[in-house]
């Protein structure tokens, strides 16, 4: 008889498989609840003009609880992800001329109840934001108002820029401010990455300001795999400030200060954090070879010292100490590192019983993986004072030069001296000024959302890089993840923009109703029923073909990028 083999499944895959789906619901939901507004406002206004509204449903499909009261049939149904309304001659098929039919109510009703939709869904987009804003955002609502909007005041300057990308092989620098593309200013962060993002494989015209002089470059974002979403690969401008100065480190003794900000590394003008601070090891890392470059100069032309230009208030200064790299352990939970009894924070010392540099860590153990695959291999650490030895086997990877760590990094720091990116402060608001500020946050979107639309006219916004269902339930998912007052602001985000696609002039959108009956107005008769029957049918089978066109690429961005 053959053995029944059985793979023993990690529980902490389990907890996060489960959290995932979690998130994936709260999405679903989130985006239910919308729609159920919406609906809420078309019934609210129906019930206002005594049109006869027969059903009111929160969700769809098959009724599972309900009851009627008066004309209407109040329900729950059994998927929770939305609701509708049904109002006695909404369809033209339907229509028996009643007196409070829908189709039978003044014009300006039926516009009231038409625009009663995206106007609850404007409202609640001002009620979120505006309780957002009183309770106070924190750095991830910020920087997600940041993506969302261009909320910042942040110029486009580069930080980073990969090596082999296709910003590198424009002529992009580290420290470059990107001044307008295709001779279209650009204001902000986010200005700048959604006009890379829509333009992929199309040469274009790049303008930057370098040590104060224009320069004029062309670049190519690269397509990202199917999705057609394009990119260039860099990473915005961060200024590094010392977050901490650990007392009688060779820092403190040359006089850096908590709040000092690095402007120079031996005389080289530095522009993101992870340049200089803590990096954790990572093969696949494209910013990678740039950090381990720059240790590597550091290291070599230095005769062991370093030299930093900081900007302290209004004061230049220049100090200089030792060079003393710390090497610590960065350990993926429930790997094999971590059941050997490495820990996170410990300081990798030696392998083998020899002391290792930090440069020499990663060839060292690729050398041993490749000579002896099989051979354990002994790590001294230290931990809290305490010299400790572990063995764990390290294995060669697939691609060249590749060590499989089974689940150990590292990152390195100098001795005495934690840098991070300085902090933005945090505006707090009361009641008044939060509800001003989260009008203005409804009329910034609605400004970015028409100027989309004239891009998308124009085509430098392709169709393929609107987002449907499947894209805003995993961008809401993803969102979940900074925290509820992240996720209710996206909800708002999410909520004006639905405002406005239905106020679009689509025939069986709200907007493409009201235009009907601005028209009956001016005509002094509506369409025949058989016109508004084709008209209909035709809309539902275009922006079926649409739906389908961008849920493909919203199936190719979720799950094959």
């Amino acid at each position: 008889m053959g053995k029944i083999g059985c793979t023993r499944i990690n529980p902490n895959k389990k907890v996060t498989l489960m959290i995932h789906s979690a998130t994936i619901i709260l999405a679903i939901l989130a985006l239910g609840f919308l729609i159920f507004i919406h609906e809420l406002g078309h019934f609210f206004a129906a019930k206002r003009c005594g049109i006869r509204v027969e059903k009111f449903s929160i969700g769809f499909g098959p009724r599972l609880i309900g009851f009627r009261r008066g004309e209407t049939e109040y329900c729950i149904s059994a998927l929770p992800f939305g609701g509708f309304v049904k109002m006695a001659g909404e369809s033209p098929d339907e229509q028996k001329g009643e007196e409070d039919e829908f189709a039978s109510a003044p014009v300006g009703h039926r516009i009231f109840v038409a625009i009663a939709g995206p106007a609850m869904n404007f409202i609640m987009g001002v009620i979120l934001f505006s309780f957002v804003y009183l309770v106070g955002l924190d750095h991830g609502t910020m920087w997600l108002m940041e993506m969302l909007i261009g909320r910042s005041d942040r110029m486009a300057q580069i930080g980073l820029v990969a090596d082999d990308s296709p910003a590198k092989k424009g002529g992009i620098e580290p420290g470059d401010t990107i001044v307008s593309i295709n001779d279209r200013r650009i204001k902000n962060w986010q200005d700048f990455n959604t006009t890379i993002l829509t333009h992929p494989d199309e040469e274009l015209k790049v303008v930057v300001s370098r040590d104060g002089q224009p320069k004029t470059l062309y670049v190519t974002p690269r397509s990202l795999d199917r999705s057609g979403i394009g990119q260039i690969r860099v990473s915005a401008r961060q200024s590094t400030m010392v977050e901490n100065i650990i007392e009688g480190s060779a820092a403190a003794q040359a006089g850096i200060q908590a709040g000092d900000v690095i402007e120079s590394i031996n005389g080289r003008r530095i522009y993101h954090v992870p340049e200089f601070n803590s990096v954790i090891w990572d093969p696949s890392n494209p910013f990678g070879s740039a950090h381990r470059k720059l240790y590597k100069e550091i290291n070599e032309n230095q005769n062991g010292e370093i030299s930093l230009g900081i900007q302290r208030g209004a004061e230049s200064l220049t100090a200089g100490f030792p060079i003393n790299w710390v090497v610590n352990a960065v350990v993926e939970e429930g790997s094999a590192a971590e059941q050997v009894g490495i820990q996170s924070g410990d300081e990798i010392v030696s392998i083998n019983g020899e002391s290792i540099k930090n440069f020499e860590l990663y060839p060292k153990l690729y050398e041993l993986a490749a000579a002896n695959p099989d051979q354990p291999v002994e790590i001294g650490l230290l931990r809290s004072g305490e010299q400790l030895n572990v063995t764990l086997t390290f294995a060669v990877g697939d691609a060249a030069n590749q060590v499989d760590l089974q689940g150990l990094h590292w990152k390195l720091s100098l001795d005495g001296l934690a840098l991070a990116v300085p902090s933005v402060p945090i505006p707090r608001y009361n009641v008044v000024t939060a509800v001003g500020e989260g009008v203005q946050t409804n009329w910034l979107i609605l400004e970015m959302v028409v100027k989309v639309l004239k891009r998308l006219v124009t085509r430098e916004v392709k169709t393929k890089h609107l987002t449907g269902p499947i894209g805003i339930v995993d961008a809401t998912r993803r969102v979940v993840e900074f925290g509820l007052r992240s996720l209710l602001f996206f909800v708002g985000f999410i909520s004006v923009n639905l405002a406005i696609v239905n106020l679009l002039p689509i025939p069986i959108a709200d907007g493409g109703q009201i235009l009907f009956f601005t028209l009956e107005k001016l005509r002094g008769r509506p369409l025949s029923i058989r016109k508004q029957m084709i008209i209909q049918q035709v809309s539902i089978v275009l922006l079926a073909g649409l739906f389908l066109y961008i849920t493909f690429y919203d199936i190719l961005r979720v799950f094959f990028v």
